[in-house]
């Protein structure tokens, strides 16, 4: 019995999910599509000959 009122008290209560707001997916969209364009600019520059 003492273990059972234990557990009870030692569960946390869970957490509400909330989800990301929209401007904080689409900058990361955002974000993600600069950087990708940014990493074949690279790869085309080091293809070329330079550095």
């Amino acid at each position: 019995m003492e273990q059972n009122n234990e557990n009870e008290q030692a569960v946390q209560p869970e957490e509400h999910y909330e989800p990301r707001p929209a401007w904080q997916l689409w900058g990361a969209r955002i974000g993600l599509v600069v950087f990708l364009l940014l990493v074949i600019l690279q790869i085309l520059s080091i293809a070329r000959g330079g550095l």
